[in-house]
């Protein structure tokens, strides 16, 4: 018994040691965090010393529950160790091996993933997870992925040196020989009571619901590293299951024939058929026929490309010459509809609004052929449509979604590095992600025939990281852009002179399609957008308008199109370029609306707001619930009553909810409504 007891006492004891260790190690982990990400790389906004001890509190009842668990692994091992005694110990110190690696990992890990997207373990991550490990080491060239693995092993050597030998200090063999068995299960009531506490995050045997209970801190960094990487995981891995096993009504309570005559503002009971509801009428009065329209989404193009404070080194000094032309536009305020790439391609490929973060191919139904498909649409028109991608045909299935939504032919990188063979294009011509643009917008060049009415949807890729155009071969200013990034204070947190020498250098290489084509297709219409905002910009990423914006640029040589509306999203695309291009009367499907027509005296309403991902925009403001109004001149919100501005776009904003529920209804269920 005596000999029991001393094992039980000691075990117990070695699991506080074990519990309060972990503690502080996560404590640490965060305070690091805070140091690194918010005070050297500035993503701290307000560092009010009260804000930041709230913040290792709060942090702390979240890490608590992790720790708990560990804690309870660790006894567990413990008492099956009981039962082989020599391999105890062994036992025990590869548990907290382990706990310490996975700690020091996962932390580590959500400090380079924010500077690579600005915020903890998020949806992103699930496409970084799918990229192959050659890409995931190539890009260590712009972030600090090798340095950080370093840091990892050393800190988990150096950590692990102090915990075993702080714990031979403590725990020296047979001090608690003579333990009594009343001591034994004093220790393993009070064990027990510090593990109730941690994990459920108060002195109660009912858990706190933290995300609900606990008063987060105002700065949006450290909101956001509050919970911490386990608990981010967690939500990540929930959602991702949830995604899979959705329902109608976790978008919306009513019915689905209410929530369309709700969304649609109806005031009698609409038809059944969801496609009725959304179909439309080109009101275009041209005799103009378009011949060729070019699509093309660029790869990070941001609205933040074009801030004043970039014309010193020309960043994007072509697109802005550009939209300066008579037949040539932008828009004040546009919205991205999706946050990563695959994403935004399934909502601008396919009309449907972005429901969560399972991209369409894996989305567990067979996809049907959308009608409101901007494929499908071009095709009544008797367009050839062509989907062109530097990149692998294989890469989300690209070749059957595609055709499955109304393109003729993908073109991706086989073809690319066949027609460039022989050519002397500066190596190296691609990446880990394909062929560069130069390559791509020359081949389309010559594989677009003028003889027929094509349809371009162009897919570009060369300012993803791993970024390796041979700049200097190009001309890039690379010294001059490298002094104005030393020349910026560092709290601005600049992208690196190598990503800002990538905007540049596809800046003039996407205009210089564009004179190319548009002399070589006069009757041609040119629609130039990003496909989400480019988080190579390290925290600017607080701001509402940078992390959602990104341009929206459309030329036509040979039209002079009336703008509808100031702002839109990528939802409207598509249906301005039927409203352009479609003869008068054509009716087709969209969930978004026309942003110019040709019809100067008549033309198609917008509601001049839009829905985009988690966010919606109007021509003065960007919002979003938790981080509220984004205006977009400071002039407006001096003149303009904010509170009331707020209350508009709170009201906006709640029909994000059925718009995703239609789009839900729709992949899942179909067009038919039920009541």
């Amino acid at each position: 018994m005596k000999s029991l007891s001393y094992a039980l006492f000691s075990l117990f004891l070695k699991g506080f040691y074990f519990t309060f260790f972990m503690s502080l190690l996560f404590v640490l982990n965060r305070i690091g965090f805070i140091l690194y990400t918010g005070y050297y790389k500035h993503a701290l906004k307000n560092p009010i010393f009260d804000e930041i001890i709230k913040t290792l509190f709060n942090g702390a009842r979240y890490d608590n529950r992790v720790v708990s668990s560990l804690a309870i692994f660790f006894i567990i091992i413990g008492l099956l160790g009981l039962f082989a005694p020599k391999h105890q110990i062994k036992m025990l110190n590869i548990t907290a091996y382990f706990s310490i690696a996975i700690i020091l990992f996962l932390n580590i890990a959500n400090i380079v993933y924010y500077g690579i997207y600005g915020n903890v373990f998020d949806e992103n991550l699930l496409e970084f997870l799918h990229e192959d490990t050659l890409t995931i080491l190539k890009m260590s060239g712009e972030y600090p992925i090798f340095s950080s693995f370093s840091l990892f092993v050393i800190l988990s050597v150096l950590i692990s040196f102090i915990y075993f030998k702080l714990q031979n200090a403590l725990f020296k063999p047979n001090v608690y020989q003579t333990t009594k068995p009343l001591k034994t299960f004093i220790l393993f009531a009070l064990f027990s009571l510090t593990q109730m506490f941690y994990i459920n995050a108060q002195l109660s045997f009912v858990g706190a619901s933290l995300d609900l209970s606990i008063e987060p801190a105002k700065d949006p960094f450290l909101m956001k590293i509050t919970p911490g990487a386990f608990r981010n995981l967690y939500l990540l891995a929930r959602n991702y299951r949830q995604s899979h096993n959705l329902k109608f009504s976790d978008f919306a309570k009513e019915s689905p024939l209410e929530v369309a005559k709700n969304y649609f503002n109806l005031k009698e009971n609409p038809s059944n058929n969801l496609y009725e509801l959304l179909t439309q009428t080109s009101r275009n009065n041209s005799n103009q026929i378009i011949q060729h329209v070019f699509y093309i989404v660029s790869e990070s193009l941001s609205s933040w490309h074009f801030d004043p404070k970039f014309d010193s080194i020309g960043l994007t000094s072509a697109l802005q010459d550009l939209v300066k032309k008579e037949h040539a536009y932008m828009l004040s305020a546009f919205i991205e509809n999706a946050p990563r790439t695959v994403k935004s391609l399934d909502v601008q490929i396919t009309g449907l609004p972005y429901i969560n973060d399972n991209n369409l191919v894996n989305s567990g139904v067979i996809l049907p052929s959308f009608p409101m498909a901007i494929g499908n649409i071009m095709k009544t028109l008797g367009y050839r449509n062509n989907f062109y991608y530097g990149g692998s045909g294989i890469w989300n299935k690209l070749t059957s979604f595609t055709k499955k939504q109304g393109f003729h032919a993908l073109y991706f990188n086989n073809h690319l590095l066949e027609f460039a063979k022989n050519k002397p294009y500066p190596k190296p011509i691609e990446s880990n992600w394909g062929v560069h643009d130069n390559i791509l917008f020359d081949y389309i060049l010559e594989n677009t025939n003028p003889n027929e009415k094509t349809f371009s949807m162009v897919m570009t890729l060369s300012n993803h990281a791993i970024k390796n155009v041979n700049l200097k071969a190009f001309g890039v200013p690379l010294e001059k852009i490298q002094k104005f990034v030393e020349n910026t204070p560092k709290a601005e947190n600049l992208p690196d002179a190598n990503s800002l020498g990538h905007i540049y250098w596809y800046d003039k290489v996407v205009v210089n399609f564009i004179q190319k084509a548009s002399q070589k297709f006069p009757n041609s219409l040119f629609i130039i957008t990003g496909d989400h905002f480019d988080r190579s910009y390290e925290y600017a990423k607080n701001d509402l308008y940078t992390i959602k914006s990104v341009p929206l640029i459309l030329f036509a040589p040979t039209l002079k199109p009336e703008k509808i509306s100031q702002v839109g999203s990528h939802l409207d695309i598509a249906p301005t370029i039927v409203e352009l291009v479609a003869p008068k009367g054509f009716q087709f499907v969209s969930f978004g609306k026309p942003l110019f027509s040709n019809n100067t005296t008549n033309p198609p309403s917008h509601p001049n707001y839009a829905l985009g991902y988690e966010a919606i925009a109007t021509k003065d403001y960007f919002y979003n619930p938790s981080l509220g109004l984004r205006y977009l001149n400071e002039n407006h919100k001096e003149q303009k009553d904010e509170q009331n501005d707020k209350t508009k776009a709170s009201q906006f904003y709640q029909q994000l909810e059925p718009l995703k529920a239609l789009s839900y209804y729709l992949l899942y269920h179909g067009a038919n409504l039920k009541d």
